[in-house]
């Protein structure tokens, strides 16, 4: 059995234009995808006068559901409803509820004096014949109704915040599940989080489950942040569930990464690297100087970090290093065997001084050339080293050459992550990235 296909429509010039990113796209259809749609395309068409009724024309009877996101508000350019309506050939009325007159007069008294025009009272406006669809934090109601043979129109306010509301909260995910819940097993995915190897080593030991046509399809995409495989996995005709085919293949692609594979879905490395100290009872402290507090910030993100992390320097200047960390001055003062604030000895004194100043379990240094000045020939901008200091011994030292292209930014967030990921290998007993 196939699973139900879905179209995302965001609606909106500043849209089509790029002066605001669209969100809601991304958003929805990932929603869609979880409740088992397949999204077989996603379209943006701007305000002007003609445009959605002519892509819902041809939309119509080739997709199960349609998702529409903008068009709703009291604006001239907000067309959406009535566009609708003459697609369907009804009028507009009001949506029924008692007191959506009266709370859309109260809200234009709070900015405007008199009573509210027409044009703002329209936002209580559907289709006649469709189903509203509510907005409990806007003013914008959304509706349902069916088009053509086959296609259920979801038409939902533009801004996230109420589309997201109309969506969870006002009936879209209650209808989905009654008219399409049989298909929701039809269609899982899931996201493998990798770090540690480039996009090409990830991919060349699983090249066999990328071939067309394989299921589950697995997209591969590499960030700041690592790799990711992104799995789409479908039921099968011989009766093996799409969870069941999914969580197979996770595991065969875990064994075959496994230095690389620190999460699933919604997992940050941050998380699971405060999650494994908090499991083993275990605390850190952090001495940064490129990344400015950044990792630090990466950490403290994480709900619960209190418990392993409650000390950190940024120390940027030499003296701050030397007076803070106890690190040796002349490892970075003008003498013949000087090796310079960025190498690996001052990275490691950095992390064992943390450490001993906290009297924490792990301690981690970071010490590099973030740019866009600062380079030399020698060590130029991108140049990183991260030391790791940790119970029983356990010290390590990687010497990073970040992609300098990517810019101060990019280092510093590629720089975060391979700390953390350094953390958590030691961990985990897992070998260290080799330099």
């Amino acid at each position: 059995m196939q699973p139900p296909t879905a179209i995302v429509v965001s609606i909106g010039e500043e849209l089509l234009e790029g002066r605001i990113q669209d969100t809601n796209a991304t958003t929805f259809a990932a929603e869609l995808l979880l409740r088992g749609f397949h999204v077989v395309a996603m379209h943006t068409v701007g305000d002007g006068p003609g445009e959605l009724q002519e892509l819902l024309q041809r939309l119509q009877n080739t997709v199960d559901v349609i998702l529409t996101t903008g068009g709703l508000g009291p604006t001239e350019d907000d067309r959406v409803r009535q566009e609708v309506a003459d697609l369907l050939g009804v009028e507009l009325v009001s949506v029924g509820v008692d007191g959506s007159v009266d709370f859309l007069h109260q809200v234009f008294a709070r900015f405007h004096p008199g009573t509210a025009p027409d044009f703002f009272l329209a936002q209580e406006l559907i289709p006649q014949g469709a189903t509203p669809l509510a907005n409990k934090v806007g003013t914008a109601w959304g509706f349902h109704c069916t088009l053509g043979e086959r296609a259920e129109l979801y038409v939902l306010p533009g801004p996230p915040r109420e589309c997201a509301a109309t969506f969870f909260d006002g009936g879209v995910t209650e209808d989905l599940a009654l008219r399409f819940g049989h298909h929701a097993d039809q269609l899982v995915h899931a996201v493998l989080h990798t770090t540690g190897a480039a996009e090409s080593v990830i991919e060349k030991p699983i090249r066999d489950y990328l071939r067309p046509g394989e299921n589950p399809r697995i997209g591969i995409t590499a960030s700041a942040q690592g790799v990711t495989l992104s799995l789409l996995a479908r039921a099968e005709p011989s009766g093996r569930s799409a969870e069941e085919i999914l969580e197979a293949r996770i595991a065969e692609l875990e064994g075959k990464l496994h230095p690389f594979c620190w999460g699933r879905n919604s997992d940050t490395l941050p998380g699971v690297v405060v999650a494994a100290l908090i499991d083993k009872g275990q605390t850190l402290a952090l001495a940064e100087s490129c990344t400015g507090g950044t990792l630090a910030g990466a950490i403290t993100d994480v709900s619960g970090s209190s418990a392993v992390f409650s000390y950190g320097w940024v120390t940027y200047a030499n003296q701050a290093k030397v007076e803070q960390l106890g690190v040796d001055a002349a490892l970075m003062d003008d003498s013949p065997n000087a090796v310079g604030a960025v190498s690996k000895e001052v990275a490691l004194q950095m992390a064992q001084g943390a450490r001993r100043a906290a009297q924490s379990d792990w301690g981690i240094g970071v010490t590099g050339i973030a740019g866009p000045g600062g380079g030399s020939e020698e060590k130029p901008v991108g140049t990183v080293y991260v030391a790791l200091a940790g119970p029983d011994g356990v010290e390590a030292v990687r010497h990073i050459r970040q992609y300098a292209r990517g810019g101060r930014d990019f280092i510093r967030q590629k720089t975060v992550r391979d700390a953390l990921d350094m953390l958590r290998r030691a961990m985990a007993g897992i070998p260290q990235v080799e330099s």
